[in-house]
C-alpha cells in the first residue's frame, strides 16, 4: 500500500500539485479505510461530506495491480468532491454523466506514469489490463444500457425467459463472433445490482470513459495550453453547471458526434501501441 501511495502521488504531482496535495491529505488525515476485514463491505468508494468535513474512502486493498488503479480511481472521486465544496452543499453533487470523470482521469494519470516505469514484458500486461478496463467501462456498459432501455420500453410484466432473450440479443451485438454465448448466459443480467438500485447508471461509465479519453488526448496533445486550469475549474464547479457547459469549457460540444469520436481514436491509439509491444 505504501508503494501504491508513492506511485499515485508521483503520477498526480506530474499533472497538478493540487491533485497531489489533496491525495497527501487523504493519506495523512486518515480518510482511507484500507484493508479487508471481517464483516467489512466489499468493493471501493469515496463518499462526499459537508464542506467542514472531508470525503471518506473505502478500499479493500490486497496489493494487486488492479488495487493500485482502484486507489487512483477513488482518490479521483475524492479530489472532485473536495474541490466541489467550493460551490456549496446543494451544488456540489455531480450528475451521473460527470460523476466518473475525475476518477477515470486519475486512473489514466497513473497508467501514463507506469508506462515510463516498466519494462517491455511488464508493459504488455499493463496495456492489456487497461484495454480490458476500457472494454468493461465502455462497450460492456453500453451493452448494459441497451438492455435496460429495451426492458423499460416493454409494456406489462416480463417473464424470466423474456429478460434472458433480451440480454442474450444485446450481448451478441457486443461480442459478435468472438465469443460463443451458451444458453446459461441468459441469466447473467441478474448479477448486475445497478439494474435494481440505480437504473440507467451504467451509461455514465461509458460516457465518462469516452469523455476522459477525449480530454486526456487533448491534454497530451498540448493544444490546450491552460488545460489544467480548465480541468480543475470543471471539478470545482461540481454539479452547479450542466454537463454540456462543463465540457464546453474545453471548446467541445457533447451533442456533436465528432466529439465522441475523439475518445474512440484514443482507444485506437492504445490498441496500436499495444500491438507494437508484441
Amino acid at each position: 500500500y505504501k508503494e501504491a501511495q508513492k506511485i499515485v502521488l508521483k503520477a498526480f504531482e506530474a499533472f497538478s500539485s493540487e491533485f497531489a496535495s489533496i491525495a497527501k491529505e487523504a493519506f495523512s488525515g486518515g480518510w482511507v479505510d484500507v484493508y479487508p476485514k471481517e464483516r467489512k463491505q466489499g468493493g471501493a468508494f469515496s463518499h462526499s461530506a459537508v464542506s467542514d468535513a472531508h470525503p471518506f474512502i473505502l478500499l479493500n486493498f490486497t496489493g494487486r495491480r488492479r488495487d493500485l488503479f482502484t486507489l487512483a480511481h477513488e482518490l479521483g472521486h475524492t479530489i472532485h468532491q473536495k474541490l466541489s465544496y467550493e460551490v456549496s452543499f446543494l451544488n456540489q453533487d455531480t450528475p451521473l454523466t460527470t460523476a466518473e470523470t475525475a476518477s477515470v482521469f486519475a486512473e489514466m494519470l497513473v497508467f501514463d506514469y507506469m508506462k515510463g516505469a516498466l519494462k517491455k514484458d511488464e508493459l504488455i500486461g499493463l496495456y492489456a489490463a487497461k484495454l480490458e478496463d476500457i472494454f468493461a467501462t465502455l462497450y460492456r456498459q453500453i451493452n448494459f444500457t441497451t438492455f435496460e432501455r429495451e426492458i423499460h420500453a416493454r409494456e406489462g410484466e416480463l417473464s424470466e425467459a423474456e429478460f434472458g432473450e433480451i440480454w442474450l440479443k444485446e450481448s451478441k451485438k457486443m461480442f459478435g463472433k468472438s465469443v460463443k454465448l451458451s444458453p446459461h448466459y441468459k441469466l447473467w443480467w441478474s448479477y448486475i445490482p445497478h439494474f435494481i438500485h440505480t437504473p440507467f447508471y451504467c451509461y455514465a461509465y461509458a460516457y465518462a470513459q469516452l469523455l476522459v479519453l477525449a480530454l486526456y488526448g487533448l491534454y497530451k496533445s498540448g493544444k490546450c495550453k491552460d488545460f489544467k486550469v480548465r480541468y480543475l475549474q470543471m471539478l470545482r464547479l461540481g454539479g452547479s453547471k450542466s454537463p454540456k457547459e462543463l465540457v464546453g469549457l474545453f471548446g467541445f460540444d457533447i451533442e456533436d458526434k465528432n466529439f465522441w469520436q475523439l475518445g474512440i481514436k484514443e482507444i485506437e491509439k492504445l490498441v496500436g501501441d499495444f500491438l507494437k509491444l508484441k
